[in-house]
């Protein structure tokens, strides 16, 4: 009686585990980064390349720490003790002004549901998965249309961190790949672990919040699952305003400046990032316009074709 309970109770479990529906694995996914306490090395492939990074966090005497260590190439490092940041480099020669590595997971942390499911098909594979010597659960998004990419997501089965995720494009190819070779969930780390040493140089920056404008351009055409994250617009300079999109997981960021040269169509890709610039004419102004996403090349081209000067009820 009290196998056959026990027997019970752990198939219960199992159920609950894989009961979990693709979205929420991924919703559980995006609280992790924050939550959690974390020392990890990750290889990150894109367009060829390959690099390995560190990264750790940490609430330590009430101060959060992050860091994001490259430990390839030119071995530069970024650290956060709650909102501030410094950019680290080996020699001063190093550096390169406004330059901050991305961070690995900043792009899943605004997962919307609705659109995710209005513009992918999301499943959870029935098999069992390791990385990083980690059990894990395999989340795949299928595209409903060719305008955006695939994702497959290995999230830890325990406390559904993000072990691995691809973005693959047409034939399931390789576009980008993060992956963990190994992490751990309880380090000893202490404030000294995000403390430059003496002799590397050092880059402090303030991240400083855009100014809110109105919002002078549209889209006449969205894909599905597609739409403004911001109502308004983003003010980066005298000259420039940021739009940004989103179907949940992929962003679009739109830039409109002002210019005196005209510029024809182009495109350029590095992994699953593209980048495309045009100027187009509204009246007696010239203005140029430049998109950069995680998208297919054909999207920006048709992002590029429909927008258009004017506000509405997007």
């Amino acid at each position: 009686m009290i196998r056959a309970l026990f027997l019970t109770t752990l198939l219960s479990l199992s159920g609950a585990v894989s009961a979990h529906s693709g979205v929420e694995w991924l919703l559980r996914m995006t609280e992790s980064f924050d939550s959690l306490a974390y020392d990890g090395v990750f290889v990150h492939q894109e367009a060829g390349a390959m690099n390995s990074m560190r990264v750790r966090r940490g609430l330590i005497g009430g101060v959060e720490y992050e860091s994001l260590e490259d430990l390839d190439g030119r071995r530069i490092a970024v650290i956060r003790a709650d909102d501030s940041v410094i950019c680290v480099f080996p020699d001063k020669e190093d550096y390169v002004a406004g330059f901050v590595p991305n961070e690995p997971f900043k792009r899943f942390q605004q997962l919307d549901k609705e659109r995710l499911e209005q513009a992918y098909d999301i499943s959870v594979v029935d098999k069992e998965q390791r990385i990083a010597s980690r059990d894990a659960v395999k989340v795949t998004l299928t595209p409903k249309d060719e305008f955006r990419y695939a994702h497959r997501f290995w999230v830890d089965k325990e406390n559904g961190f993000l072990l691995k995720h691809d973005v693959l494009g047409p034939s399931d190819a390789l576009l980008e790949r993060i992956q963990f070779t190994s992490v751990t969930f309880t380090p000893d780390l202490k404030a000294s672990d995000f403390t430059p040493n003496d002799e590397s140089y050092t880059q402090h920056f303030t991240e400083v919040e855009p100014t809110v404008v109105e919002r002078h351009w549209h889209f006449d055409w969205l894909p599905a699952g597609f739409s403004l994250v911001w109502q308004d617009a983003r003010r980066l300079n005298d000259n420039t305003n940021m739009l940004l999109l989103s179907d949940g997981m992929s962003t679009v960021s739109v830039f409109v400046e002002q210019t005196d040269k005209k510029r024809p169509e182009t495109f350029m890709n590095l992994g699953a990032t593209i980048a495309g610039e045009k100027s187009i004419q509204v009246d007696d102004k010239l203005y140029l316009l430049t998109m950069v996403g995680e998208v297919p090349a054909q999207t920006l081209q048709r992002l590029m074709a429909v927008i258009m000067p004017g506000s509405s009820n997007d």
